[in-house]
């Protein structure tokens, strides 16, 4: 089994908590990434209403409130090309976010970016496990819950960076928050993990 373990060296007793916490980490990210992807699979088949008696070609239309609540799906690769996908009219609003982002070229493949609460957040949704331990090597590194599944955050100088595994280890989705000039840095990781946990709704 891979380990998602982003710090191999010991660096005194703080360090190796972390990596501890790191090691636990890996284990549960695994597992979270198999269950979700069964529970992507059984919301998948169709359920009947009760309303309805018996099939007909407008009972399987999306006019529905339940269809039309249900969140678009991509493969992880599918939103890597379109990051900005990953956010729909839906969750902008619900986030507040005016404008539907702007992708920008990245060394690992393209990110959506976008301003929230004062917070510059990006995303990219196909990040190397190598990229992963460089961002987080002299942060403050803790486990975290990101929607359904656990995330690694590291704070360094301000910036907030949090990496999910949702089916690989070594395909992370990954964000970075950084705080305008004089916004507080309390709301840095939160808003982060909010895009991040939302983005997250869209993989299948």
């Amino acid at each position: 089994m891979p380990r998602f373990d982003l710090d191999q060296r010991s660096r005194g007793g703080r360090s190796r908590r972390n990596a501890g916490l790191v090691l636990v980490l890996a284990v549960s990210l695994l597992s979270a990434g198999c269950s979700g992807e069964q529970g992507a699979s059984r919301s998948s088949s169709p359920r009947p209403t009760p309303s309805a008696t018996s099939p007909s070609p407008s009972a399987a239309t999306p006019s529905s409130p339940s269809a039309a609540a249900q969140p678009s799906k991509y493969t992880q690769a599918q939103l890597a090309s379109r990051p900005c996908d990953a956010l729909d009219e839906r969750d902008l609003a619900a986030l507040g976010i005016s404008g539907r982002g702007t992708q920008e070229s990245g060394k690992h493949g393209p990110t959506c970016h976008w301003k929230l609460a004062g917070q510059n957040v990006s995303i990219a949704l196909d990040l190397p496990l190598s990229y992963a331990k460089t961002m987080t090597k002299n942060g403050q590194v803790t486990q975290m819950p990101v929607g359904q599944h656990k995330a690694i955050q590291a704070e360094f100088q301000g910036i907030c960076f949090i990496f999910v595994a949702v089916h690989e280890v070594d395909r992370l989705v990954g964000t970075t928050t950084i705080p305008e000039p004089g916004e507080p840095q309390d709301k840095t990781c939160p808003v982060g993990a909010s895009i991040a946990a939302t983005a997250l709704t869209h993989i299948r």
